[in-house]
């Protein structure tokens, strides 16, 4: 048994009763097979357009029912009935129902709305007022004044307006979209719970000092800082004789007279070299040696002065070859008549006789001559370049 390749009544088994001059004297129930299998296609096509129908009208009334987020929901389908049956005793109730509605004529139809509520939110109540009257009982008109008095008391939303009547064309009637949602009462939590006092108040605390888990905190450790250190600031002005040295250097050595003098004085404090032996020719000469013996050579342009000289300053010798030590200073050349006063006193084999260099601090008015030097100095060596 089969299908015939081209039968003009659509798909027909080939069996004894079909294509003969005789079907009762087929098998029973075989002659009318065509027509059932007709008949149950036809159904299951009305059945698909019914149900891409409701799709459809579901994904308008959501596209129609969009709120805000702010929109509230209510709590659920029995919850929000029962809220609104306590409302409808109260006198607010009563007062807003007086003369519009009976209060059970209310709650029916607003039972009747809550079916056709989503069940979790109560949003997209799209059904029409003649589809709720017929359910209830009552007249359309009923059903549009408990609409207005659910907006009125906050138990509903309209979000779309509907169009269209019921002498309107089925295409062009569109029915409005209700959220219902449930009030906001007001709670008193001070009377529910006793909140603790705000954690801003650091004089108070959740332990107290008797409690078991109360435990004492590790002393506060200084956290280690990616930062670099800052450097201090500084009060105090640089020693006179690094001052002189620095600007000599500045003078015999081409390329550091684009940085502020600072920066060269705190590269020969640094450096580690005993400052009091060595003068400003004679660091210049030992650059010079030490250049000579490595085979390096002065660059002609320095981006950072004070860290190149820095440097170069770190290959030198502490004191300069044969100077005694103690030697001549850059200070003692200013002090030599104090130098020159200082009583000898005998030593014992024992004691050490290096001498010990005397500082005299400088006074103002020859701090302020030598910075005057200083700058005359770099401005004829800028000038010279």
């Amino acid at each position: 048994m089969g299908l015939a390749p081209h039968s003009p009544k659509g798909h027909v088994l080939t069996d004894r009763s079909h294509g003969s001059a005789c079907p009762a004297s087929g098998t029973p129930g075989r002659a009318n097979r065509d027509i059932q299998f007709s008949s149950h296609a036809v159904r299951a096509a009305r059945a698909a357009e019914r149900t891409q129908a409701r799709r459809a009208r579901r994904e308008w009334i959501v596209r129609a029912g969009c709120a805000p987020a702010s929109t509230p929901m209510w709590t659920s389908r029995a919850g929000w009935l029962d809220e609104l049956a306590i409302w409808a005793d109260t006198e607010a109730g009563r007062a807003a129902c007086a003369r519009k509605v009976r209060a059970s004529m209310l709650l029916r139809v607003a039972e009747a709305l809550a079916m056709h509520a989503d069940h979790s939110t109560g949003r997209h109540c799209a059904v029409t007022n003649t589809v709720v009257a017929k359910t209830t009982g009552c007249t359309a008109r009923t059903v549009s004044t408990v609409r207005a008095v659910l907006r009125a008391a906050g138990f509903a939303v309209e979000v779309h307006r509907g169009t269209g009547s019921a002498a309107a064309p089925r295409t062009a009637r569109r029915p409005s979209v209700w959220h219902l949602v449930s009030r906001h009462a007001p709670v008193d939590n001070r009377a529910v719970f006793h909140l603790p006092p705000s954690r801003r108040d650091r004089r108070s605390s959740l332990v107290g000092n008797t409690s078991p888990s109360t435990r004492k905190r590790a002393p506060k450790t200084k956290s280690s800082s990616k930062k670099p250190p800052q450097r201090a600031r500084r009060y105090a002005p640089r020693p006179l004789h690094v001052q002189q040295l620095a600007a000599g250097v500045v003078a015999n050595c081409q390329g550091l007279g684009a940085v502020h003098a600072g920066h060269i004085c705190d590269a020969l404090a640094r450096s580690g070299l005993d400052l009091d032996a060595w003068t400003a020719r004679g660091i210049t000469a030992a650059l010079n040696a030490d250049m000579r013996a490595r085979g390096w050579s002065w660059p002609d342009r320095i981006e950072r002065p004070g860290a190149f000289l820095a440097t170069r300053l770190r290959r030198l010798p502490v004191r300069p070859c044969g100077a005694p030590r103690g030697g001549v200073t850059a200070a003692s050349l200013d002090s030599s008549a104090a130098q020159s006063a200082a009583v000898s006193v005998p030593l014992s084999p024992t004691q050490d006789v290096t001498p010990k260099p005397v500082s005299v601090p400088a006074s103002a008015s020859h701090r302020a001559a030598m910075l005057a030097q200083i700058r005359t100095t770099i401005t004829s060596s800028k000038a010279q370049r």
